[in-house]
């Protein structure tokens, strides 16, 4: 009994000793007491004198927007050639890539609570390629309207366009790891659209084969991340960033092909379908970052350059029929990201 008053009365000690008492001395410990203010990851603003707490960010963008499996004919293949005969060496032809201007813009709101910060982003991309190709030992990479992969034609076109509508909503704490480290985790939302159009034109002597799809999608989901600053001069800093998404949404796929042979037009394809699934999307971007505040630090402004990717995983899901392989793959947006910003 003796000992049972004991352990009591110095559970009592401890908890009367993590209250407030008159006087807080620091000291090694495990824990503090409710009078204690503790900064551990304090925050890093940026913040402004006087200000409202806002901030607004233009990105202009310089990116290659490319996906796989848009292959569409391919040379060195001629199936009627003699036994003993070798034909000339071709390749797969794909679209001509190229690099188009985007934009994207936000505005965030730094909260009352703790260096919390509510941030909204919307992103416009388009791009449009395409790539014509004419050889005598040439055949379709696709079945079109259920054609013999291996029948020969004499020319090929493709063009690809693309629609890109992006927005995230985040919410986020940019704070100090260390001295020169700052750290900014953040969830939210993303959510997308993009539609896509993908026609094949391919002629031999006597007909002429057309292909057309279209895949519009739009998907909503969580996402995570963490922005880092490495900061090696004043003014001057490494930035890398790192986010996950998984949105779910929806497909809309359509496809239609024709033949056209002594002015009659044949379609033996035309398909439809709307698919729900779970789009996987990973972003990556790295660069250089200079910053400073002006007028007694009322207000904060940013300049930024660097390379950012993010990668669609599986998101070419394009109609395909019996016989057609390697015609899936990724959607990639990457390039140039350079950013301006102002906090007031």
């Amino acid at each position: 009994m003796r000992a049972f008053a004991i352990a009591v009365l110095s559970i009592s000690t401890v908890f009367a000793q993590n209250q407030c008492p008159q006087k807080c001395t620091p000291s090694q410990k495990l824990y503090f007491s409710n009078c204690e203010k503790v900064s551990v990851t304090p925050p890093a603003g940026p913040a402004v004198s006087c200000g409202v707490n806002l901030g607004i960010s233009g990105d202009f963008l310089y990116w290659t927007v490319r996906q796989d499996g848009l292959f569409h004919a391919v040379s060195g293949v001629d199936a009627s050639i003699p036994a003993g005969s070798s034909v000339a060496k071709g390749r797969v032809h794909d679209l001509n890539w190229e690099m188009d201007p985007g934009f994207r813009v936000s505005l965030s709101y730094d909260l009352p609570h703790d260096g919390w910060e509510l941030l909204g982003r919307y992103t416009w991309m388009r791009t449009d390629v395409a790539n014509t190709t004419r050889d005598p030992n040439l055949v379709s990479y696709w079945s079109i309207n259920g054609n013999d992969p291996l029948k020969a034609i004499h020319s090929s076109s493709a063009k690809w366009k693309l629609h890109f509508d992006g927005a995230q909503l985040e919410l986020g704490r940019n704070c100090y790891l260390s001295q020169y480290l700052k750290l900014r985790p953040h969830v939210g939302l993303n959510a997308a659209w993009i539609d896509q159009s993908y026609e094949v034109l391919q002629m031999d002597s006597s007909t002429t084969d057309s292909m057309k799809l279209t895949q519009d999608f739009w998907g909503v989901g969580l996402q995570a991340g963490l922005n880092t600053s490495w900061q090696f001069l004043y003014q001057f800093s490494l930035f890398g960033d790192l986010d996950l998404s998984i949105l779910w949404g929806q497909f809309d796929l359509n496809r239609k092909d024709t033949t056209t042979a002594a002015g009659v037009t044949t379609s033996r394809v035309n398909v439809a379908v709307n698919p729900h699934t779970f789009e996987p999307v990973l972003g990556l971007a790295a660069g250089l970052r200079w910053e400073d505040w002006v007028s007694d630090n009322r207000y904060h402004y940013l300049f930024q350059a660097g390379w950012e990717h993010q990668l669609w995983i599986l998101q070419n899901e394009l109609i395909k029929v019996n016989g057609e392989v390697g015609h899936t793959g990724d959607l990639v947006l990457q390039g140039l990201t350079v950013r301006a910003s102002l906090d007031f």
